[in-house]
Parts: structure tokens; sequence; C-alpha cells
């Protein structure tokens, strides 16, 4: 009789454990899920932000140079005109090359894709944003190694609009 409530609070025990053991995977997918990478599909048909060009005269970096797109989606569009960004608010700058060709510059091959998504209960230390960078076409590896700490760095100068520089006017 004594063997038979071991054997069953053994078993009970390898129960507990199995289903605490399956909570813990299934919580640890969800918090890496949400801390996926997230490139924009799309983007280029969301609203646009403005344009800025770089050329090689400028004193900024080489990696600066060239035309500076930046796009948003509704729910930062609904964002900018007041510096309060709502979570799941998505904004993108493109980086592409700038072609002077007789007096015209146009846009070449794209040079990166930075992205800014908001989720204020995730992003504390950086503004409630996660900070992304795409190399190039890439639409996978993001570049950002440092959880967007020295995206943050920048973009705290920007606290009064909700850490983002652009405006939508």
């Amino acid at each position: 009789m004594a063997t038979l409530i071991r054997n069953s609070r053994t078993t009970h025990l390898r129960r507990g454990t199995w289903i605490l053991l399956l909570l813990t995977a299934a919580s640890l997918t969800v918090l890496f899920a949400a801390q996926a990478v997230q490139y924009p599909d799309n983007f280029r048909r969301w609203v646009h932000v403005g344009t800025g060009v770089i050329l090689p005269t400028s004193p900024l970096p080489e990696s600066e140079q060239g035309m500076h797109h930046i796009f948003a989606d509704q729910k930062a569009t609904d964002g900018y005109a007041s510096g309060n960004f709502a979570d799941g608010s998505m904004i993108v700058y493109e980086l592409r090359e700038a072609q002077q060709k007789n007096g015209i510059i146009s846009e070449g091959d794209r040079r990166r894709v930075d992205v800014m998504i908001k989720d204020s209960s995730l992003y504390k230390s950086t503004g409630g944003w996660r900070f992304e960078r795409f190399m190039g076409s890439d639409q996978v590896q993001d570049a950002v190694h440092d959880s967007g700490k020295s995206c943050f760095d920048c973009h705290s100068n920007a606290k009064a609009h909700g850490f983002v520089f652009s405006q939508l006017h």
C-alpha cells in the first residue's frame, strides 16, 4: 500500500513538473515571438513623412550619405500631431544611394532600412521603442546588436516628441 501511495505521488509530481516545463516553454515562446525581427511589409505604401538628401559634400559620415525616406504606418501617423505614439506604431527610415546625373538627383540601391516599433511594456529602457536595422535588401537579419541602446542614445534627444526626430507637416 505504501508503494502504491509513493508511486501515485511520484506520478503526480512528474505530471506537475511536465506542466510547469510546458508553461515555461510557452512563456518563453511568447516572449521571443514578441521580440522577433519585424521587417515591415509594403512600408513604401505607408504615409510618406519626408525625404532628405545627404550629399558627399556633407560633413556627415559616408555611411549617412544618400536619400533618406521616412514612412509611418497609420498608428504612427496619428501620433505625429501630439508626439504620443501608441503601442504598435511603426516608423521606417529607408536610406538609398543618391545618384546624380545631369544635375538630377535620383534614388539608387537601398543601403539600409531602420525600423522603430513602439511597445512601451517591452522596451522601457529605450523610451518604449524597439530599434531594428536591415542592411541592403536583407529582410531577416537585424543588424542592431545592443537591444537598441545605441539608437536610443541619439533618439533620447527627441524626448519632447516621443523620441522621434521626424515631423509630419
